[in-house]
């Protein structure tokens, strides 16, 4: 006998490369991408299929909301459930984080992660976490070893249980790859092959999970699409997450009291927790966590960076009171710095445009500190007719991955307007497909243009659930 499911989570390299083989086994490999995340929000994730800002679990310690004082991380503070959650299953977990209390399952931690696995070959599902200790050093020799005792052990295994791994990329050497995407998953599943150079949300390999354990999955998560998932599909109707929950912890008033009380430990644990909410709530453009990641941050240590995020939320989120006291507060610790300028000019492009044009003329974007203001200046700079600096500040944005949906949406626009409607698509990226519906409009009207029928009806289709009479959408539907 042996599990139906192995997962292998890493925040270190597993493998040289990408083999097409790994234990005798075909290997499909898929980039991932996600921000820069701790093991315990990693491990969380792909456990829930939802980001940290919904599961709430980041590090492996937290600071107790009642004593201010640090401890480890606990079944209990993970708001929403894992896969393990009511399944009925044999779950057997190795170093898991945000376990302990949890009934459904039971988690060992252990130096010896793939020789502990080997007890467990009765369970449905067997889960790893392998943690890297920071001071020891990647190097190619010690990649290899890794991969020699990984394959050690998943030989051990059967060919019917699926394999799911995630781990640090390195390239054919054994080097950790220097790459935007710096995970990938790597999966056995027994008659399967599929090959992909586009990356998958973390998230998805939660919806994953669910699939491959045979377990109903949740509403809220998200499921792949890789073509041999498909055999696993589940038709029934998926039911709502068990007992959700809100996270009530005031970490706010936690930041101020850990500040207070001089506590370096607290104070470093908290910073991570919201360095690494911050980063995904702007990949995901979460602009009220943003907004709350970004004011912790700011009293734990107040780095021109949170400052700025603070301010693009508000700016996003239409607070205008909130957004002029966060800019006087910008003013007053940088005076002098380009993202101050450009702060500024979001209160006064639309009436007062010579003053706005003032601050930013002299901006170079090549020498912009804070890459995720690039957008915003791009933007505003376009607004008060710096065309060319503005053109160059998206274009940046774009490349160095900090570009948000509206910056892609007036860049796409900019190009429409002069119609360059293969350079207005190319620009909007995944824009305008079911969100914003000014953006939904703004694509069909590139998708006519270009002649693209089938992708315009999907937009048109789209649009007339909001807006019924649209006229350009009915058109296009004929």
């Amino acid at each position: 006998m042996a599990p139906r499911l192995v997962i292998i989570v890493s925040d270190g390299p597993l493998l040289v490369g990408k083999p097409e083989q790994l234990a005798g086994r075909s290997a499909i490999h898929i980039p991932v991408a996600t921000p820069s995340m701790p093991l315990a929000a990693i491990a969380s994730t792909i456990a829930t299929g939802v980001n940290p800002t919904v599961h709430g679990i980041v590090t492996a310690a937290t600071v107790d909301a009642e004593t201010k004082e640090v401890r480890n991380t606990v079944a209990s503070d993970r708001k929403f459930q894992a896969f393990w959650t009511k399944s009925g299953l044999n779950i057997a977990l190795i170093n898991w984080p945000a376990t302990e209390g949890d009934s459904d399952v039971s988690n060992v931690n252990c130096d010896a992660a793939f020789e502990k696995a080997k007890e467990f070959q009765c369970s449905d599902i067997v889960g790893i976490v392998l943690p890297i200790n920071i001071q020891d050093k990647s190097t190619p020799e010690k990649v290899r070893l890794q991969q020699e005792e990984l394959e050690e052990y998943l030989s051990s295994l059967t060919s019917e249980t699926h394999v799911l791994l995630v781990y640090r990329r390195t390239d054919e050497e054994g080097n950790i790859l220097k790459a935007i995407n710096t995970l990938v998953t790597t999966l056995l599943v027994e008659g399967s092959d599929y090959e992909s150079s586009s990356a998958t949300f973390i998230e998805v390999i939660g919806g994953a999970i669910y699939l491959l354990a045979g377990i109903p999955c949740p509403v809220g998560v998200k499921l792949p699409k890789w073509p041999f998932m498909e055999r696993f599909s589940q038709n029934e109707t998926r039911s709502f997450p068990i007992n959700p929950s809100k996270d009530e912890a005031d970490w706010f008033q936690i930041c101020k009291d850990v500040i207070a009380s001089e506590n370096k430990q607290g104070i470093a644990v908290l910073t991570q927790r919201f360095v690494t909410l911050m980063s995904v709530s702007f990949r995901k453009q979460k602009w009220k966590e943003l907004a709350f990641s970004s004011e912790c941050l700011i009293q734990l240590r107040g780095k021109p960076l949170e400052y700025w995020q603070q301010i693009l939320a508000l700016h996003q989120l239409g607070n205008q009171e909130a957004l002029s006291n966060a800019i006087e507060k910008l003013e007053e610790q940088f005076p002098k710095k380009f993202i101050t300028s450009i702060a500024r000019s979001l209160l006064l492009y639309e009436a007062k445009t010579d003053e706005a044009l003032e601050l930013l003329k002299d901006i170079d974007p090549t020498k912009l500190a804070v890459f995720h203001a690039l957008g915003t200046l791009g933007r505003m700079c376009l607004r008060v007719g710096l065309e060319e600096k503005g053109v160059e500040a998206i274009e940046l944005a774009i490349k160095k991955r900090t570009a948000i949906s509206v910056d892609r949406a007036q860049f796409a626009n900019y190009f429409a307007k002069r119609n360059e409607f293969e350079k207005a698509l190319k620009t909007l990226g995944q824009v305008g497909i079911g969100d914003e519906i000014s953006w939904q409009e703004l694509r069909l009207r590139i998708l006519v243009a270009l002649q693209l029928t089938d992708q315009a009806k999907q937009v048109a289709g789209n649009i007339i659930k909001i807006k019924p009479t649209h006229a350009e959408a009915i058109k296009v539907l004929g």
